[in-house]
């Protein structure tokens, strides 16, 4: 009698549970190479590393400085600047200290609780006990101080006093001289503040290919782990188990499952480098964008900050097969499959002839001038 088949693996080369258990067993040794792999410190030959596309993704603030910097050096600048400004309003800069310097969550609750206290003084300016605040209160501690940074700054700022009750507890009072207004105007300020927010640095760069290298190398493209929402050895696991399960899955899987999955491969990536063929073939714009950003943005990008503005309408964006994108679309660059890196073509179409074509290729005096040698 001949062996039974697997329904799930139909078409894939495996037809005995013999042949399924071989290629479990396969899997699992893979996995667990791979998980040995990254136990323990690995020794890198970095004069054969691949030559980075770009070091890293920064971001701008032109408010607090000049300067680009990656992520995590601009949060103790913004919380040095707006140290600074304390003494001018304090209350305002404390607001816009809780917005930027905690999670949005956070702050949100936080500003929530603090309504919450002075809203009460407000409604009942005569009422002592909404005038004391325990800083022992477990919801307290857990929502404003000293779960939110900044929050009890605020406070005081607000006008209230840290003072010492009879039980030794600690207390945030609002004296009776308190001026209502003001506490009024703070906590409004808190509701409506926005947060500091450092803004992507495309990093805009101009390229050339050299007349003795391969067209090809634009698209051998090295990237930073800051492009990736997963670490390495993550992405590496994570292979191993859909490569595990995909084959013994595909059969079973419902469109709302595929979905899913699709969701979770967008997630996967955070930036998006793109690189624009210009006509020609030898020059090429390179910047970087967030993965949830749009073709829109890329074509906004072209027009505002590399092509005069005579080219500013005489191209369109085509993609490495050859598919015409459109700036109108709204899916994301990551659901477009387009992250964590992408080489697209500028062209023009046929009908606007040479003279299109290098119209469409003119760069701004300032970007021309920064070519530099792609490697």
């Amino acid at each position: 009698k001949a062996p039974r088949p697997i329904g799930g693996l139909r078409g894939s080369g495996l037809r005995t549970e013999a042949d399924v258990r071989q290629v479990i067993q396969q899997e699992q040794q893979d996995r667990q190479l791979a998980v040995d792999r990254f136990s323990e410190p690995v020794e890198i030959n970095t004069d054969a590393a691949p030559v980075l596309a770009v070091k890293g993704v920064y971001f701008k603030c032109p408010l607090v400085s000049p300067e680009s910097l990656p992520w995590e050096e601009w949060k103790p600048k913004i919380r040095q600047f707006l140290a600074e400004q304390m003494g001018q309003d304090s209350a305002l800069c404390a607001a816009v200290a809780i917005r930027t310097l905690n999670p949005a969550d956070r702050a949100e609750e936080c500003a929530q609780t603090i309504a919450k206290y002075v809203n009460n003084v407000l409604a009942n300016p005569g009422e002592q006990k909404y005038r004391r605040i325990r800083l022992g209160n477990a919801v307290f501690q857990q929502r404003v101080h000293p779960a939110c940074e900044s929050a009890l700054d605020f406070l005081l700022a607000c006008g209230f006093q840290r003072q010492a009750g009879d039980s030794g507890e600690d207390f945030l009072v609002l004296p009776p001289e308190a001026d209502l207004e003001a506490l009024a105007a703070a906590l409004e300020c808190l509701q409506t503040a926005e947060g500091i927010e450092p803004l992507l640095d495309r990093c805009t760069s101009l390229l050339e290919i050299s007349p003795g290298s391969a067209a090809s190398v634009a698209n051998r493209v090295a990237l930073p782990e800051d492009f990736y929402s997963l670490t390495p050895e993550e992405l590496e696991l994570e292979r191993l188990r859909l490569r595990q399960a995909a084959e013994s899955e595909e059969m079973l899987r419902t469109r709302q499952m595929r979905e899913r999955e699709r969701q979770r491969e967008t997630r996967r990536y955070r930036f998006c480098l793109v690189r624009v063929r210009l006509p020609g073939g030898r020059l090429i714009l390179q910047a970087t964008f967030a993965a949830t950003e749009q073709l829109a943005d890329i074509y906004s990008w072209l027009r505002d900050e590399c092509l005069e503005a005579s080219a500013a309408t005489a191209f369109r964006l085509v993609s490495p097969d050859k598919r015409r994108l459109d700036e109108a679309d709204g899916r994301t660059l990551a659901e477009l499959g387009l992250c964590p890196a992408a080489v697209l073509a500028l062209a023009v179409s046929a009908d606007d002839g040479a003279a299109a074509a290098a119209s469409a290729s003119r760069l701004r005096p300032a970007l021309a001038a920064l070519v530099q040698p792609l490697v």
